[in-house]
């Protein structure tokens, strides 16, 4: 069977009063949830995650040698 799936994608869900997190991987059409005990373990899985499936970075919509100090790690590039 051939087919066309949806383009891989991360995403963080997060709750009201509460800090329990959830990242959710979508890779042909199948979603895989991780549940994370707070944000910042939830950006650093999210960001695991787009570079084990090959999932380039979202466009934050800043220039490329600009970046926010409060974007999500997961968001941020790995210059050094």
């Amino acid at each position: 069977m051939t087919g066309k799936y949806a383009p891989p994608a991360v995403t963080i869900r997060s709750y009201p009063d509460s800090p329990i997190c959830d990242v959710v991987v979508v890779v042909r059409d199948q979603e895989m949830i991780l549940h994370c005990r707070d944000y910042r373990q939830a950006t650093q899985w999210a960001r695991l995650e787009r570079k084990t499936y090959k999932i380039p970075e979202p466009d934050t919509g800043f220039p490329a040698n600009e970046e926010a100090d409060d974007l999500p790690l997961f968001l941020r590039s790995d210059r050094n």
